[in-house]
């Protein structure tokens, strides 16, 4: 299949913007994951992550040229990684960190949408009762 070379040049540009995506969405699941503590959750954000990936990279792929991939589709989204790493991880990372901490800033201040108190109530149920009475702490002997 004969393109011409401003398509080509297109492609080229999407590919190395593809891999650019690829592996900045793998940092903010590698970030995501190191702030689960539990490991079947983390598990599931995996496979997930994955599947995801997956239909998106089918769509890509589908969408980048009715289906054509060119032969060096590998190449160029190894040179998107290799400018994604070179140039921008520091930074992007820098804006998990900023993007973390404003969400725990603004977190508070939402909760109570999600969670108010009038309700969600907490059963306020005792299975065991504390017996009314008072039991001395002095033995008196009876003569």
């Amino acid at each position: 299949m004969i393109t011409k070379l401003d398509v080509e040049l297109k492609i080229l540009i999407y590919i190395i913007a593809y891999g650019i995506y690829y592996f900045a969405s793998s940092d903010v699941l590698i970030y995501i994951i190191n702030k689960i503590k539990k490991k079947i959750v983390v598990i599931i954000f995996e496979v997930l992550y994955l599947i995801i990936q997956i239909y998106i990279t089918y769509n890509f792929c589908y969408k980048l040229e009715n289906g054509y991939i060119p032969i060096y589709f590998m190449l160029f989204i190894v040179i998107g990684f290799l400018l994604y790493f070179l140039f921008m991880r520091e930074y992007f990372n820098k804006c998990l960190d900023f993007i973390c901490i404003f969400i725990n800033k603004i977190k508070p201040i939402f909760a109570h949408l999600f969670f108010s108190k009038t309700i969600f109530k907490k059963p306020n149920i005792k299975f065991f009762k504390k017996s009314s009475k008072k039991k001395s702490k002095h033995l008196t002997l009876k003569p």
